[in-house]
């Protein structure tokens, strides 16, 4: 039996659909996905909440860079001195780096395809989409009436996204040369980013 795996991470917009693009393309390929559950599985190994997880996990508490280099390297820093926030972030680089290492998956964001960086069968996607797409889609999907409220969050939560990302990676969130291809819903729709993922993995035989 072949030990071939094939792994995606999608890293997206806030309101850009890019939950759902991995949702269905993990059912397409018949295979994991992880994105509330790498959450349980990281709050389980750290004794840390979910809640933390889910809802501060993108936040940045300290001005510390060091980090990014520690990921790759395993550099020994001793985790009990660190910041909460940043011993959350290596617990969840170690539950990251375990799935990949025995499953086929896709992973949605908290800096995997960083994390993933020279794993051999990894395919790294952003998934983007026009303001006011990402408005509409978060205003349906959250009961929200108020455009001004939407608006706000949504630029609150890239904000914090891209602050987080650059914090734990030293690199620039949603800059196109940091993955291996970028897709707009707006453009193609859920369904449509789908199958251009699934045409890259091919190309890429990753398949």
């Amino acid at each position: 039996m072949s030990s071939k795996k094939t792994i995606i991470v999608i890293s997206r917009q806030y309101g850009s659909g890019g939950r759902d693009v991995g949702k269905n393309l993990a059912q397409d390929l018949g295979i994991a996905y992880y994105d509330k559950a790498l959450i349980a599985r990281a709050a389980q190994e750290s004794g840390l909440s979910e809640e933390f997880f889910e809802k501060e996990g993108e936040a940045v508490y300290n001005p510390f860079t060091y980090l990014f280099s520690y990921v790759s390297s395993g550099a020994g820093i001793k985790e009990d001195a660190l910041p909460v926030a940043d011993r959350g972030f290596l617990i969840q680089s170690k539950v990251i780096k375990g799935i990949a290492a025995n499953e086929s998956c896709v992973i949605i964001g908290r800096c995997a395809d960083y994390i993933l960086e020279g794993v051999e069968d990894f395919l790294n996607v952003f998934i983007h989409a026009d303001f006011e797409t990402r408005i509409a889609r978060v205003m349906e999907r959250n009961d929200i009436t108020d455009r001004d409220v939407a608006i706000t969050r949504v630029k609150k939560t890239d904000k914090n996204r891209a602050t987080y990302y650059q914090h734990y990676t030293d690199k620039r969130w949603g800059l196109a040369a940091n993955y291996d291809t970028s897709i707009s819903t707006s453009s193609f729709g859920v369904d449509g980013a789908v199958e251009l993922i699934k045409q890259c993995l091919e190309i890429e035989k990753l398949r």
